[in-house]
């Protein structure tokens, strides 16, 4: 087990964060992009291999995915035992469906029998070994899946190899795609046994080895499809040079019968209209072609708006519109790590409108909701730093935190809150509604035995004094 621990500077670490998170970023967006691509093609051509290439790339990434935790942290969350499966899996599902691949691709029924039918064995073998994951451990079942995967690409290697020797030059790159694999697989395990150094290659050798095949496959399909053509091409060139021999006999016959010319003349009409179709094919599939990769950019733009749009809407209270607690634990814990850190107070105020509860009994909980919305709105025109926080702690409540601020300054902006909630024209039923807040306020320098929840707790008992001692009111409670 490798367990690096690194000291970082707030700049140097942010920047390095944001370097992985681009490089994660490239490598499963290019996985998509060869997803929903490849998967537009088959839809287009109805060819197995691209369907088996769309789900070996799928698997691809969300078994490094799985690997990293970057699925368990955004997919499943709350789903354990799942995520220990999902990691064999999705191995599982790279040995079947590269086998299957390699099977269709490399032709091997016809040109390589046996290695068609070993295929076909650890397609069986990887079948089974899914379901045997639902009844053995997960320390078996890995070792027997990584022992089907050596296996299936010491097959792919074999194969491609072979079948590049016997000249087909689509076998170059799919030969290569897996010699990056396994390249990338050979230096993660080297890092890992302390041969290699741990930096930024030996530790995502394998995210880049991944990438390599993906790319290196689909230029070796685009080959094949080129290969294909260029087949086509030569058909159709001893097509027509048979044909043309057929038609210098047909003309020399022609000159001895009538009847003889003017049929050729009716095929020469059809052969016309033969190409001027074949031209207009050739024609709409370069168009269909042209739409498709349109669409395709258009989805993958809108699929990024939408993911930004939802990050932010899990984090903002839907009916203040100001943060919501998720946002706050994140940030309530960076900032009590910082100030930690840097020795500087930071102050927290718990702010709970007086009497919500018969204030929502008498005019109902539609004048309740406009109530809170308007508090909140209250409380946020009184901050004016970037890094304060105003965020709804829960019902009628909300929280104010307040980095590098100590108790006077604490207290000095929970005074201004709370003259300037009860400074609010709130009209009912064309009458003013008195609003007043009590509000609990600590501020306190983190040291090496307090807590996070110990600073919360204290501003609530700070406003639970407040309560009690008649309401619109602060209070301080730092001990």
């Amino acid at each position: 087990m490798q367990i690096p621990l690194l000291l970082w500077k707030t700049k140097t670490f942010i920047e390095a964060t944001q370097g992985e998170l681009l490089g994660l970023g490239m490598y499963y967006g290019s996985m998509l992009v060869m997803v929903l691509y490849n998967l537009f093609v088959f839809l287009s051509v109805r060819e197995r291999n691209y369907l088996y290439y769309v789900l070996f790339v799928g698997s691809s990434a969300l078994f490094i995915a799985s690997l990293n935790g970057i699925s368990f942290q955004f997919l499943w969350p709350n789903a354990t035992r799942w995520n220990d499966q999902a990691i064999i899996i999705f191995l599982l599902g790279i040995v079947l469906f590269g086998s299957l691949f390699t099977r269709d691709f490399l032709q091997l029924r016809i040109a390589i029998p046996l290695l068609s039918r070993i295929a076909n064995i650890i397609a069986v073998m990887t079948l089974g070994s899914m379901v045997l994951t639902a009844f053995l451990p997960y320390s078996t079942m890995i070792m027997a899946s990584i022992v089907i995967a050596v296996i299936a690409i010491g097959l792919s290697i074999t194969a491609g190899t072979m079948r590049w020797a016997e000249g087909d030059t689509s076998a170059r790159y799919y030969t290569v795609a897996w010699f990056s694999l396994l390249v990338g697989g050979v230096i993660l395990a080297l890092n890992k046994i302390d041969i290699l150094p741990r930096n930024f290659i030996t530790e995502n050798a394998t995210q880049i080895g991944s990438a390599l095949e993906v790319i290196l496959l689909s230029f070796a399909l685009a080959d094949r499809l080129n290969v294909e053509k260029k087949k086509r091409f030569e058909a159709q060139v001893n097509a027509l040079e048979h044909e043309k021999v057929a038609r210098i006999a047909q003309t020399e016959a022609l000159s001895q019968e009538k009847n003889a010319r003017h049929a050729q003349e009716k095929a020469l009409e059809h052969e016309r209209e033969a190409r001027e179709a074949q031209a207009s094919a050739l024609e709409i599939q370069r168009r269909a072609n042209e739409t498709l990769e349109r669409r395709v950019k258009e989805r993958t733009n809108e699929l990024e708006q939408a993911n930004k749009q939802l990050e932010n809407l899990s984090l903002t209270d839907g009916l203040t519109g100001i943060r919501n607690r998720r946002y706050l634990n994140k940030a309530l814990s960076s900032e009590f790590s910082r100030a930690y850190r840097e020795k500087e107070p930071l102050g927290i105020l718990l702010i709970d409108i007086d009497f919500f509860k018969n204030f929502n009994d008498q005019y109902g909980h539609l004048i309740g909701d406009d109530c809170l919305r308007q508090v909140a709105s209250t409380i946020s025109m009184q901050t004016h730093r970037d890094n304060d926080v105003v965020a709804r702690f829960g019902g009628e409540e909300f929280c104010l935190l307040l980095p590098n601020t100590d108790t006077d300054g604490s207290l000095h902006v929970a005074e201004q809150v709370r003259q300037s909630v009860e400074a609010i024209r709130f009209i009912v039923d064309d009458k003013h509604v008195a609003i007043t807040i009590s509000i609990g306020v600590t501020s306190l320098i983190p040291d090496t035995e307090m807590e996070q929840e110990k600073m919360v707790a204290l501003a609530d008992a700070a406003l639970y004094k407040a309560k009690e001692n008649g309401r619109n009111q602060v209070m301080l409670c730092n001990t």
